[in-house]
């Protein structure tokens, strides 16, 4: 072979390489495409089926049909034919001589035969009484597990879900790790997936041999390796979405924040990813379109940011992440605020909540009384948890939308304090109530009986 000859296979090997690398990339993305398996608690319940006894266990005397040869086919017009055959008799007389000598093997040694036949068949029975009693523990310890479950247990509910994101991370090839965090004070998950770097992208599908003799990669265009990545981040998100939705059997969840890391040689350990879904916004369309960009689009269709350059030098800013105790409002993604807003004015009385201004630091919603505890005019509610300190101008702008709004009264809740004033404005405000941050959590203590930290 010619160096120039050799110089060219080199690069056909390259480019078969990086084309291979293309496909197992395509087969990732079908196959991230599909529902992971069902590991709800229906599925992971036990069946117990009783296995037959070993031949060992079972000692009776040699029966002639075990040991007669087969005749051959009998036709209608000779029916007698293949009993006739010298062949046939010869295998039948041996058969007999073989049967014979069983026969007398198993009475010279049958008290031994029975005695072990005993043995194998109690062995026998208490293998089987053993692994029935340990489906019904099992099956007990999962009714346990499940009523855990159902009363939102934290340690339950995160091995629950982290075990149906290992089932749908497991991919030929490739595993995408997990870890939970329950919140019960917003029904929330809050996971952080483990996603593969961007060298999963074939960065060339072709190598040629340049004029200085050596074998360089036609490089690929940066944004179609781009969008290509995209639509991996997408689909394994996306999956592990629907995944945790079809483990949460009993509808334990409002919401998941989810957070997906990447390790790049520029940036080291970035987040690409985050999603603040709430119930609502995971039901509104399928999570598993059948076009891969279609998948890029239903992602970006949800609560979340994904990142249009993994090798930038800012990575995406996480929704929210895990916390060990009762997570402090700051902690709280946008979604998980609103949220824990909605569900406490409603328990006070307010209805038909309908969010007007909503961002990071609060929002601003228009609810309806109950006219039960409320009246049932129009109320406008400010709940945010920045600034710490409230100001004079804030409260007057709240009131100021309280009377566009034609409401009955105004609430202006905050994790924080009011500056004093913001207390001496809201004084000659009558149809503006401040709540503070002591109040605020003494609410939401008592009405959803759970803590706000901080």
């Amino acid at each position: 072979m010619t160096p120039g000859g050799g110089r060219a296979y080199l690069a056909l090997q390259y480019t078969e390489v990086a084309q291979d690398a293309e496909l197992r990339l395509d087969e990732l993305l079908s196959l991230a495409a599909e529902p992971s398996p069902a590991v709800d608690f229906d599925a992971l319940q036990r069946t117990y089926e009783p296995r037959p006894l070993p031949p060992e266990a079972v000692a009776e005397p040699p029966r002639w049909a075990d040991y007669a040869p087969d005749p051959g086919p009998v036709t209608a017009a000779a029916p007698g034919k293949p009993l006739l055959s010298g062949a046939y008799q010869q295998q039948l007389a041996a058969a007999r001589l073989v049967h014979q000598r069983a026969l007398r093997e198993y009475r010279d040694h049958e008290k031994e035969l029975r005695r072990r036949a005993e043995e194998a068949r109690l062995s026998h029975e208490q293998d089987e009484q053993q692994r029935a009693r340990s489906v019904r523990e099992y099956n007990d310890r999962l009714r346990n597990y499940r009523a855990a479950y159902e009363q939102g247990e934290p340690a339950a509910v995160e091995s629950v879900l982290e075990r149906a994101l290992a089932a749908a991370g497991r991919l030929p090839g490739l595993e995408v790790p997990a870890r939970v965090s329950y919140r019960a004070l917003t029904r929330t998950a809050v996971v952080d997936l483990v996603l593969p770097s961007p060298a999963v992208v074939p960065p060339a599908l072709e190598f040629q041999v340049v004029e200085d003799g050596g074998v360089e990669p036609v490089p690929r265009p940066r944004q179609e390796s781009l969008a290509r990545y995209q639509q991996l981040i997408a689909r394994l998100v996306l999956r592990a979405l629907d995944a945790i939705l079809a483990a949460d059997t009993e509808s334990q969840l409002d919401g998941i924040v989810l957070n997906g890391r990447a390790v790049t040689a520029e940036a080291g350990e970035t987040c690409v990813v985050s999603v603040d879904a709430r119930r609502g916004d995971l039901y509104a369309r399928t999570l598993l379109p059948q076009a891969h960009h279609e998948a890029v689009e239903r992602l970006r269709d949800l609560p979340s940011v994904l990142t249009d350059d993994p090798f930038a030098p800012a990575p995406v800013t996480p929704y929210a992440v895990a916390c060990a105790a009762a997570p402090a409002p700051e902690e709280l993604s946008p979604g998980e605020f609103a949220a824990l807003v909605a569900e406490l004015f409603e328990h006070l009385g307010l209805d038909e909540w309908e969010l007007r201004l909503h961002g990071r630091d609060g929002l601003l919603a228009l609810g309806h009384g109950d006219g039960r505890h409320l009246a049932e005019a129009p109320y406008v509610v400010c709940a945010a948890r920045r600034p710490l300190v409230v100001s004079a101008e804030a409260v007057r702008n709240v009131a100021e939308v309280v009377e566009e709004e034609a409401a009955e009264q105004g609430i202006w809740a905050t994790t924080g304090s009011f500056h004093p004033d913001a207390v001496i404005a809201a004084a000659s405000l009558p149809e503006l109530r401040l709540i503070d941050g002591g109040e605020l959590r003494a609410l939401i203590r008592a009405h959803l009986g759970t803590e706000l930290g901080g």
